[in-house]
């Protein structure tokens, strides 16, 4: 492709961009609480967004009522998305993120941007109230220009929507977390994630090292066990 290649989001940039918008506007406070949420969940900008406010379907478009909290049996909390609708997959699927420490926490975000305007089960769930026509569901073209003005008025790397994607898939294969368990997040159907290997030199790195106890070290983490 000729387009610049889009550069991923990282923890970094969602605490400088975050610190460039206004928390005291609801659009702002949205807009955030989306890209965290969409970043941890290794999700597509559009899947939580809506293509036109005009259009918004509650049956087709994710809403407040999607969102479900859980413990898992040692009590440790997280929180279900439920896609309502998709081309490929038209009953829909499910993605999950958990409370984290620190300001890019995705459900403080969300917390935080309900709090500024309490949403029913029915309304889409980033809904936010525009100075003048009043509450409409976040557009994904809205979300894209708020970057790309920041970006260009800071200096920042060329984000697009697909760098959340990418930025999560980075984040989490760098923290350890398996090759596998990374894919399903992501829902991949195959294995088109590895293409990230490919492209960031610090996840092979471990692997092209010669220092053996380095490379157990990391593939304990990051192979699946064989059955």
């Amino acid at each position: 492709s000729k387009r610049p290649l889009c550069e991923p989001f990282c923890i970094d940039t969602l605490e400088l961009i975050h610190s460039l918008l206004d928390t005291r506007s609801h659009k702002d406070t949205v807009i955030f609480a989306c890209l965290s949420v969409v970043f941890y969940c290794v999700g597509r900008l559009g899947e939580f967004t809506d293509q036109s406010i005009k259009h918004f379907d509650p049956t087709k478009h994710i809403t407040c009522a999607h969102v479900l909290h859980h413990h898992d049996l040692n009590g440790l909390p997280i929180t279900k998305f439920h896609i309502p609708w998709m081309k490929t997959s038209p009953i829909g699927e499910d993605t999950q993120c958990t409370p984290l420490e620190g300001i890019t926490n995705p459900i403080g975000a969300l917390k935080w941007h309900f709090n500024m305007k309490p949403a029913g089960p029915e309304d889409h769930l980033f809904m936010w109230k525009h100075p003048t026509s009043g509450l409409r569901p976040l557009s994904r073209s809205e979300v894209i220009k708020r970057i790309t003005s920041l970006a260009t008025a800071h200096g920042l790397p060329n984000l697009k929507g697909h760098s959340l994607r990418i930025g999560g898939t980075l984040h989490y294969l760098l923290c350890g977390t398996p090759f596998d368990i990374v894919k399903t997040m992501g829902r991949w159907a195959g294995d088109s994630f590895t293409i990230y290997l490919r492209q960031h030199t610090m996840i092979l790195a471990p692997y092209l090292n010669d220092t053996p106890a380095l490379l157990k070290h990391f593939t304990r983490y990051t192979m699946p066990p064989i059955c």
